[in-house]
């Protein structure tokens, strides 16, 4: 398991989402999980960064994050998060 590092900006955008979505740190929470044991289940985009995307529940208004992030052996540093609400489908 990593250590996940969370960049100020995505400290940021969680802090001020969390008024829209009430589930949004459950969400969060849920991704660092996710991404400090299987980092590399995201998508490579570039020599470095990877992009995870994780479904939410539009019914329970538990929004789809989009992250953008770096790791290595021991650390996922998580540069970039996008808050949706998930679309109907």
């Amino acid at each position: 398991m990593r250590t996940v590092i969370e960049e100020e900006n995505v400290s940021d955008i969680i802090d001020r989402e969390q008024a829209l979505y009430p589930r949004l740190t459950d969400a969060f929470d849920a991704l660092k999980w996710w991404l400090a044991h299987r980092p590399e289940s995201g998508e490579l985009i570039d020599d470095i960064n990877w992009i995870y995307k994780q479904l939410g529940d539009r019914n329970q208004t538990i929004p789809a994050l989009v992250a953008i992030y770096t790791f290595d052996h021991y650390s996922v540093t998580i540069k970039f998060i996008l808050v949706r609400i998930p679309s109907v489908g």
